[in-house]
Formats: structure tokens, sequence, C-alpha cells
């Protein structure tokens, strides 16, 4: 019993934590292609590199996982070369 249990937590854990970190992901990917295209002031979209792996949230950061991401994409699409 005890293994069925523990068995269905992790297939839901699993599931949840995916989710996430595809929102994470389209969040980075819109930020950082803003990010870039502010940056280098232009029109076309460039090569975005892979999503990195989502940090802990602290105090101020955004609740959203999307928003959490967009916000990292931005910083690193403005500094991209």
């Amino acid at each position: 019993m005890k293994k069925i249990l523990l068995s269905i937590f992790l297939v839901l854990f699993s599931i949840s934590t995916a989710q996430a970190y595809s929102e994470f992901c389209a969040g980075f990917k819109a930020g950082y292609i803003t990010g870039y295209k502010q940056a280098k002031n232009t029109a076309f979209n460039p090569f975005v590199p892979y999503c990195p792996t989502q940090p802990f949230k602290s105090y101020g950061d955004p609740s959203s996982d999307f928003e959490h991401g967009y916000g990292i994409g931005y910083r690193q699409g403005m500094f991209a070369n």
C-alpha cells in the first residue's frame, strides 16, 4: 500500500514540476527576445540559448513561473553579445 501511494505521489509531483518548468522556459524565451531587441534596437529575433534551470524564488520574485522566467530572460537578453 505504501509503495502505491509513493508511486502516485511521485507521478503527480513530476507532472507538476514539468508544467512549472515549461512555463518558466516560455517566459525565459519571451523575455530574452524582448530584452535582446531593445538592447540591440533590431526587429530580428535572436537565437535563444537553452533555458537554464529555474532558480529558487526569493522574496522579491514574482509568484508566476512565467514572469520569473521572463525577468531572467530579459536581463540575459539585454546583455547578450
